[in-house]
């Protein structure tokens, strides 16, 4: 048995250490569907901030490189290795609820629960986290969410990123010590309710970092009541429907709070899609033979009074811009309800991935935009779909812009990529489209935030970063992380 293997396995125990090549495999990859598999040379599954601490230590002693992974669900190559061999540590096993403090409205989680999970026993109490996490929240984590700014579950119109709402963060330091960070940094506090204090936002360094400056084990949450009172309203958009959702979102955000709790926009090809793949949802009759855009909303409130009066304003501006409502019912098109009531915002990207059949795999290049420079990125799509024209057919790729979310309050997450066929014949051109359309979104202004391993080089190799931000960011690494054991890759750190 090798120094390393016996390490691990006094860290957490033989069962919860694997060097079987089928289990190497499973954890060589996410989802993305053009990154060449690249095998650990361990899995080691935590289940406790303890062990891994330990596992942290064994790996610096012995200058094995580890990589922390939730649920799999990075579409950029986030939770594996980048390079042959080290420890890939699987969190998933630390899911524990720690505490739902009412009175406090905050919830503190071991960072390997699902949003799902969490959110089940919340709504079951009446409240709910804000934004819901990623659209994969029925197998993200939270330690993912929180390590990627994710949005797409849900709230992000309302609440913003899911990172937004954080106000205390345990995290093990590359070198295996543990910190604590927001409300927790101080002893003297006993209950965690905000991060904004204390001195510097330390707590930050680590939300959105992608893994890269340490290992999060524990978070605790805001979490807020869910209104008793909601409307759920879909439309179909005049051409250019980019450009009308644009404007409305404009105009409902300079009328100041309208309750809007969610809103997307979905692009007439992505309606059509819908339609012809994803069949089994109740609101796909109503859709067939729609050549228009949709844009949908949900509004929530307090009372009927001020829902009532919400909607009205809110209608108002959708129809000023060409909007026509679909019908109150599901089954008449109304994604919106679905979403909200029947918590379609996750069933939405697990089939969204799959939806031309066995084999099809995304490969995403999401970024965040201002709500008025988005019809300028989804021309930029149009402009660089014409431009590699032969290079998609001869990949028989999908290329484009699937929804647009309305995100915090002066920002849109533009859902954009393509949709590939994972085959060993066409890895190395469909990663060549991948990382030429991440450049093209970088060049053109987009910020993109779920960056992993092709993101994250990516901005490097785009020169995005002016040296003194990008020297600083290497500073934080080395000082954090002199072994490089935690994460390395990506950034080219």
């Amino acid at each position: 048995m090798d120094k390393v293997l016996r390490a691990l396995e006094d860290a957490v125990g033989s069962d919860y250490v694997s060097v079987e090549d089928f289990v190497l495999y499973t954890y060589s990859r996410g989802i993305e569907g053009a990154l060449e598999e690249v095998m650990p040379e361990y899995v080691v599954r935590v289940k406790s901030t303890d062990e891994v601490s330990k596992v942290v230590k064994v790996a610096n002693r012995y200058k094995v490189p580890i990589v922390p992974r939730g649920g799999g669900c990075c579409l950029m190559g986030g939770s594996k290795p980048i390079e042959k061999g080290g420890i890939v540590m699987d969190l998933t096993g630390m899911n524990r609820i720690i505490d739902i403090n009412l009175e406090a409205m905050t919830a503190a989680v071991e960072c390997g629960i699902t949003w799902a999970k969490l959110n089940t026993l919340l709504f079951e109490k009446g409240y709910y986290t804000g934004t819901l996490g990623p659209g994969s929240g029925m197998s993200a984590t939270v330690g993912g969410g929180l390590s990627h700014h994710s949005v797409g579950g849900g709230g992000a119109a309302m609440y913003g990123t899911c990172s937004e709402h954080c106000v205390a963060l345990e995290v093990v330091l590359p070198q295996g010590d543990v910190v604590q960070t927001g409300s927790n940094a101080s002893i003297y506090i006993k209950e965690s309710f905000c991060r904004f204090g204390l001195g510097p936002d330390i707590l930050s360094i680590f939300l959105g970092d992608n893994g890269i400056f340490g290992i999060k084990t524990k978070a605790t949450l805001e979490i807020f009541p869910r209104p008793d009172y909601h409307e759920c309203k879909t439309f179909l958009l005049e051409n250019p429907g980019d450009v009308n959702a644009a404007k409305i979102w404009l105009e409902w955000r300079r009328m100041g709070s309208l309750g809007i709790y969610d809103s997307q926009y979905l692009p007439p090809l992505t309606v059509v899609a819908y339609s012809g793949f994803l069949t089994e949802f109740p609101f796909i009759p109503a859709w067939k033979g729609i050549d228009k855009g949709i844009l949908w909303y949900t509004i929530e409130a307090y009372t009927e009074e001020e829902l009532e009066e919400k909607v009205k304003l809110a209608d108002e501006v959708v129809r000023r811009h060409g909007g026509e409502e679909l019908g109150e019912k599901i089954e008449d098109g109304n994604i919106a309800r679905w979403h909200y009531e029947k918590h379609g915002f996750w069933q939405n990207w697990h089939a969204l991935w799959n939806i031309a059949g066995p084999g099809c795999v995304p490969c995403s290049t999401e970024h965040h935009v201002p709500i008025h420079r988005m019809p300028d990125m989804f021309r930029a799509f149009e402009k660089w779909e014409e431009e590699n024209r032969s290079l998609l057919e001869k990949a028989g790729a999908f290329s484009g812009v699937s929804t647009a979310i309305l995100c915090g309050h002066t920002a849109v997450e533009v859902d954009s990529g393509l949709v590939v066929w994972d085959r060993p014949e066409l890895r190395s051109l469909n990663k060549q489209l991948w990382i030429n359309q991440m450049h093209m979104v970088i060049r053109n202004g987009g910020m993109p935030y779920m960056t992993g391993e092709l993101y994250s080089q990516s901005l490097v190799d785009a020169a995005a970063f002016p040296e003194p931000y990008f020297e600083l960011l290497r500073t934080l690494k080395r000082t954090l992380d002199p072994n490089g054991i935690i994460s390395p890759g990506k950034y080219r750190l």
